[in-house]
């Protein structure tokens, strides 16, 4: 009746990114080699541990991606029939060119799409569990509002996270002609849509912090014992690491606080605009 597509963009051009939030350039041999690490210790093994397999996740790179770096994509490609990479000339052939290799491989009437950063992490139930809300949707967006986030630098800090609307939304849509839940480039947008179920308790996601992150800042609250981070699957070498340097949560328990206050306070407010659409 569907089908499903993890949708990521990589090292794609875009006149207004040029550099990291502290101002490093990004998309240079360095900046790729360091993206591709995060890339493989974190969200590639995620979705290799996903216990629901029927998928295909279209990662989007751009075509000057060197050769070099090609040959480390090519290699996991071997290792994960999943993992599809597409080369495109830029950020503005992003969209339509997911829309383009979506409607190549449609062969059902339905379309699940959903969104996936490529730093971060998926819950090995994720895939499993958007498609469980599926019903024949015209157009229905899935909302898990809460996951967890990882700082892995400068310290190292595990912990809760809520936020409503964020980059780990699914669309799901009828195949006659497809959207994808990229069609609106800011998962903050999806506040404007009626078509969202926000799904509570199901921590389906974690956020990875780390020094080149675009804008991310870390919200996280709350005390989470370190073993719920397996279901994340990383590379066992990583997470063992992680462990050895994690800050103890007595070091940061009222920035936890407010964290928790605050986010609370946010989430709390945007579900009431949302009943308020309905």
């Amino acid at each position: 009746m569907f089908q499903h597509f993890l949708i990521t963009r990589f090292n794609l051009r875009k006149q207004d990114w040029q550099t990291s939030k502290h101002n490093k350039q990004v998309l240079t041999d360095t900046w790729m080699e360091n993206r591709l690490a995060l890339f493989e210790d974190y969200c590639f093994s995620s979705l290799q541990a996903q216990t629901e397999q029927n998928f295909t996740w279209l990662v989007f790179f751009d075509t000057t991606t060197p050769d070099r770096f090609r040959s480390v994509i090519a290699r996991l490609e071997q290792t994960f029939s999943q993992f599809t990479p597409i080369y495109i000339d830029g950020m503005d052939e992003f969209l339509p060119q997911s829309r383009r290799q979506i409607n190549q491989r449609l062969t059902q009437p339905y379309v699940i799409t959903s969104r996936l950063d490529n730093d971060d992490s998926l819950h090995q139930d994720y895939i499993k569990e958007v498609q469980s809300h599926f019903t024949e949707q015209q157009f229905m967006a899935i909302d898990f509002v809460d996951g967890f986030t990882l700082q892995v630098e400068p310290q190292v800090r595990f912990a809760k996270r809520s936020h409503v609307h964020n980059p780990f939304l699914s669309l799901i849509e009828k195949a006659d002609e497809i959207k994808t839940v990229w069609f609106l480039e800011r998962h903050g947008q999806w506040s404007e849509i009626k078509a969202l179920v926000p799904v509570r308790a199901k921590p389906m996601w974690m956020s990875v912090i780390h020094m080149e992150n675009k804008v991310n800042t870390f919200l996280g609250f709350d005390n989470i014992p370190w073993n719920t981070i397996a279901a994340f699957h990383l590379k066992p070498e990583i997470e063992q690491a992680l462990a050895h340097k994690r800050l103890p949560f007595e070091a940061w328990k009222v920035q936890s606080l407010k964290n928790k206050l605050k986010t609370l306070w946010k989430v709390n407010f945007k579900l009431f605009k949302r009943r308020l659409m309905k």
